[in-house]
This record gives C-alpha cells, sequence and structure tokens, in this order.
C-alpha cells in the first residue's frame, strides 16, 4: 500500500473531523476517567519540569482535535500552540481557546509545521496522533530538530502497539471488543467491511476510515523504532504499555486482566527526569 499523499490525508482529516465530531465517543483517553486523568497528570508534571529546568514552559502540540489537553496544559501555566490538519478543528480551538493570549492555533494543511517557522518549544506533544501519519518516524525526526528546545521533552500518547509484538490471544480480544462497541454505534456492518478490507490487504485510497486510522496499513505503529529513533536523540526514553479500547466494560476487562494494547513515550534530556 502507498503513503497516501498529504494532500489526500488533509481531505481525509477534513471529511473525519468535520464540524460537530465527536471526540470523545471513539477515544479511550478521552473517554475512560482513568486514562484521560493520568495522562493529564503527567503533562501537569512535565510543565512543573519545565519551571524546575528553566525552560519556558510553552508546549507545541500537534494534532489538538478538540482541545481536551490544551485546557489543562493552559491551566497549568503553560503557553500552547496547537496545530492542526481539519479546518473545521481549527475553528473550534479558535472558538473554545482564542481569547486566551497563551493560547494559538496553526493550521497545518501537509503535516509539516511550515507556517511555523523557526519556533522552538519545551514539550511537544502528539496525543493520538502518531497513527494518523503515514511516516511517522520522519515527522519525529523533523519536528525535534526544528522545533524542540534545546532540553526540551516529546512526549506521545495513545498509539496503538505495532501488532506484530502483540501476543495473539492480546491481538484477538482487542479486535472482539472493538468490533462489541460498534454494534452499540449502530455501524457494525462499516466496522466489519473495514476489517475485512483489511485482512485482505484491500485499503481503498477513497476510503477515509481507512486512511485516516492510517496504522491499519502497517498493522499498527512501531514503538520499538521510535525508541531507538529517540534513544539516539535523548537522555531518557520510557516506552509505557497499557490497555485501552472504547467500551467502558471492556476497558475494566483488559485492566484487569493485565493486557496491553497501546504504548505512549516519554523522551527528555533536562535534569530531574
Amino acid at each position: 500500500m502507498t503513503v497516501t499523499p498529504a494532500a489526500n490525508m488533509q481531505q481525509f482529516q477534513e471529511f473525519t473531523y468535520a464540524g460537530g465530531y465527536d471526540y470523545r465517543r471513539g477515544s479511550p483517553h478521552l473517554k475512560h476517567p482513568q486514562l484521560y486523568t493520568w495522562f493529564t497528570s503527567l503533562l501537569r508534571q512535565e510543565v512543573r519540569q519545565m519551571y524546575a529546568a528553566g525552560l519556558p514552559p510553552t508546549v507545541l502540540e500537534i494534532g489538538a482535535g478538540d482541545g481536551s489537553f490544551v485546557e489543562p496544559l493552559l491551566a497549568a501555566g503553560a503557553r500552547v500552540t496547537a496545530t492542526e490538519m481539519s479546518r473545521p478543528s481549527v475553528e473550534l480551538l479558535r472558538e473554545r481557546f482564542g481569547i486566551n493570549p497563551s493560547f494559538k492555533v496553526a493550521f497545518d494543511s501537509d503535516g509539516t509545521m511550515s507556517n511555523l517557522d523557526s519556533e522552538r518549544y519545551a514539550i511537544v506533544l502528539y496525543a493520538s496522533v502518531l497513527h494518523h501519519i503515514p511516516d511517522y518516524l520522519s515527522s519525529i525526526a523533523a519536528v525535534c530538530d526544528r522545533h524542540l528546545l534545546s532540553g526540551g521533552t516529546v512526549i506521545a500518547l495513545q498509539d496503538p502497539l505495532w501488532y506484530a509484538s502483540l501476543p495473539r490471544g492480546v491481538h484477538l480480544a482487542s479486535e472482539a471488543m472493538y468490533l462489541s462497541w460498534r454494534i452499540t454505534c449502530g455501524d457494525l456492518l462499516k466496522g466489519f467491511a473495514s476489517r475485512r478490507r483489511r485482512m485482505r490487504d484491500d485499503l481503498r485510497a477513497d476510503e477515509p476510515g481507512d486512511m485516516v486510522e492510517y496504522h491499519v496499513v502497517r498493522e499498527g505503529v512501531d514503538q520499538a523504532a521510535i525508541s531507538r529513533l529517540l534513544e539516539g536523540r535523548f537522555a531518557n526514553v520510557d516506552v509505557t504499555r497499557y490497555w485501552s479500547t472504547q467500551a467502558t466494560v471492556w476497558q475494566h476487562v483488559g485492566q484487569r486482566l493485565g493486557l496491553r494494547n497501546t504504548f505512549a513515550v516519554r523522551a527528555v534530556d533536562h535534569r530531574g527526569v
């Protein structure tokens, strides 16, 4: 499967994340209080670390969506720049946070963040974003080179573990729980059709559902490759594996069983880590 051109990806993003889109409905890290509280606590701690390290509390959130993490970052005293590939999402962010002088948003139509010029930030955040980016390794490297302050931190949250690294039973359980959740959404047939195309390696370049969730093209996100990339640039790189799924009941079951299908990464150079 060839990588989707940036122009088409931008159109898919706008089609999927149009006005009125409910970001929380299918996002475990926003929907489940345990995950959301964990992530917001981590981000608040990172802002405090910036102050302690003598760095400005500036954050670049790539693909900020509806601003679910912008809000706690601003409350923690950070200055936040958000990028978005979907114009409806840009307008939503402006509506929610535009009057705050510590916030600005940039429309990033091609994913290169060229409109940020030479601005650098103490924290770069990807929240459920890397799996949408066809060449996420090159994207991370470019952002580190162009937009991260010396001594800064890169955090990536909520990406699916590379499928080949999962025990077969965990992967099957994850798929089954996802499909059972689709039943409650009233679009199970669409979910089965999408999974059928993926099993046959027959993904459609004109189908937003196949292209926006780009991790299905590559069988997940390669956490080991991301770790190797970051280890060449940072003093400390931590990969945390955890469980996430859409339905609340299955979230509790997976956590109780100690399953892992998702990961977060934190790469840091400053002292006091």
